[in-house]
């Protein structure tokens, strides 16, 4: 008779195997190129733009700013469905969400933010204006340690989810593979600093980190297809009790 033990191990042994079996059928994919532009007032203020084209869609990344709030809210933080399996996996309210927004943007204001520079920024179709989503490089857990989180409206998941309604599925086919991107970008932006020296926390950026839900595909395959690799299975109960993996990009 199986133990618990034995059947954790097996769960993680599982997961692995998965996560290291997508990993080798991805090799192929090269990433494309973001166009990065960071701009620095004499306060100190910076802006940040970025731009990358995939699969015929223009995607425009900008520094977070008050004006997101409610696309935040109403969209994102709101939705059982979209924080399910994010963070512990519960909504946020209207003042969390505006509080949180605040954070990021003086991230943005502050050069003597020991994160300075790592911070949100707001994904959106440059072509149509859609708002697709709210992306994050954070502060790691780790000394010297970024970490990536993110977060897309529904209807434009590439997976399905059978509790959905009401979304427009079209929006799946037309930015598939969103989440890929935002990682390539998020990973690109994280290089150019490190290579202008802005430091995270005092340290200089070693490595970038992301977690995902192990029933969270579309979020570790974004990252594995982007280039990150697996470095351990767990539970971190700073997320809740589910397992996760814990992936990291070398800087």
């Amino acid at each position: 008779m199986s133990t618990e033990h034995d059947d954790l191990t097996h769960l993680i042994d599982a997961a692995k195997i998965k996560f290291n079996q997508y990993a080798a059928s991805q090799m192929s994919f090269i990433s494309p190129q973001a166009h990065i532009s960071i701009s620095i007032e004499s306060n100190g203020m910076a802006h940040v733009h970025m731009d990358i084209e995939y699969n015929g869609i223009q995607y425009k990344f900008e520094s977070v700013q008050e004006k997101d709030i409610d696309n935040v809210y109403t969209y994102l933080n709101s939705q059982p469905t979209v924080r399910a399996k994010y963070g512990n996996g519960n909504t946020c309210s209207l003042e969390a969400t505006t509080s949180r927004i605040h954070l990021l943007i003086e991230r943005f204001k502050n050069k003597d933010s020991p994160l300075y520079l790592y911070s949100g920024f707001i994904v959106s179709d440059s072509q149509t204006g859609t708002f697709l989503g709210l992306v994050t490089l954070g502060g790691g857990t780790e000394p010297g340690t970024a970490e990536i989180s993110r977060l897309n409206r529904e209807d434009c998941w590439n997976r399905s989810n059978n509790n959905s309604s009401n979304v427009d599925t079209d929006n799946r086919k037309i930015y598939s593979g969103v989440g890929t991107i935002e990682t390539c970008v998020l990973l690109q932006y994280a290089t150019r600093l490190k290579q202008n020296g802005y430091t995270v926390r005092g340290e200089p950026l070693k490595a970038v980190i992301s977690t995902a839900r192990l029933d969270n595909e579309g979020s570790w395959k974004s990252a594995c297809k982007a280039g990150m690799i697996l470095d351990t299975v767990d539970v971190f109960h700073h997320y809740g009790h589910t397992f996760r993996y814990l992936l990291r990009k070398t800087m």
